[in-house]
């Protein structure tokens, strides 16, 4: 799918993933796309080779390097509420036994909170790492681009919750790619008006829509009673008004419809200022 995007022409620096991707097959994949990776790894038992002081080379994982090289050397990252020490390491990222080995310089980089630095003891919970093949890059940097991530767990989290994705009661693979493309449009409809107002972030317009749509929906449920209502008085005096009771309940109508379709910016006008500008 990377590698396909590419060729469509979309042009990127990087390769952003989260521990699920922490993988070296995604390693490999950012170095044959030739951008710089950038991923959340998990603690686990993958072996990173470290050059000690002495030159004696050890292959240690992620816990014993934390505790080798890294714990009580916390620095603090400028700018940013983390504390961080980064290091230096090669990989082998031949992910078969049958492939031939293929070391490569990568940067580690051990974060925690800032206001961590006080508890006495850290606990495996209490770090998070992560990996990039830019062996130049700064702990600065690595963050800030990683960060960017959760712009895409906020789409999704709006997704799933508010805006339909992949609710439809359908089971075709038409129908589902669909859905994602129906659910990208209203998101994006939440964006143009966010940037209509910038004091607004994208739940808080959500929200504002939400609950205009709900009291329209008050509106037009009160509506239907006090149409009965109504109704029900006319016939009263259909006996006085002969004809003219229809034609009273004919215009009264009409002209909820119109409020109504005013409200919900559907009238022509509208849709013609809209599509000039």
């Amino acid at each position: 799918m990377l590698g396909r995007a590419k060729r469509l022409g979309i042009k990127a620096d990087y390769l952003v993933a989260d521990a699920w991707f922490g993988t070296k097959p995604m390693i490999k994949t950012a170095l044959s796309l030739e951008v710089a990776g950038i991923l959340r790894m998990k603690k686990n038992k993958m072996k990173y080779r470290v050059v000690d002081p002495q030159g004696q080379i050890e292959a240690l994982d992620a816990n014993a390097l934390y505790h080798k090289a890294v714990k009580g050397e916390w620095k603090k990252v400028r700018g940013m509420p983390y504390r961080a020490v980064t290091m230096d390491v090669e990989l082998d990222i031949a992910s078969g036994k049958n492939e031939e080995p293929n070391q490569i310089n990568i940067r580690l980089l051990f974060v925690r909170g800032a206001t961590e630095q006080s508890k006495p003891c850290v606990g495996k919970k209490d770090w998070a790492l992560f990996l990039t093949t830019d062996p130049e890059m700064s702990m600065t940097k690595i963050l800030e681009i990683y960060a960017l991530r959760w712009g895409i767990e906020v789409y999704f989290k709006e997704a799933k919750q508010h805006l339909g994705f992949l609710k439809e009661q359908t089971w075709t693979f038409a129908s589902h790619t669909a859905s994602i493309h129906l659910t990208a449009i209203r998101y994006l409809m939440l964006v143009h008006a966010k940037y209509r107002n910038d004091e607004l972030r994208i739940c808080d317009v959500r929200s504002q829509i939400k609950d205009q749509l709900a009291m329209l929906d008050f509106s037009q449920r009160l509506w239907q009673l006090f149409r009965a209502l109504i109704n029900g008085t006319i016939d009263g005096l259909k006996e006085k008004l002969g004809k003219m009771a229809e034609t009273v309940m004919e215009a009264t109508d009409v002209r909820i419809d119109e409020f109504f379709v005013q409200a919900l910016q559907l009238d022509i006008f509208t849709l013609k200022m809209e599509f000039k500008s």
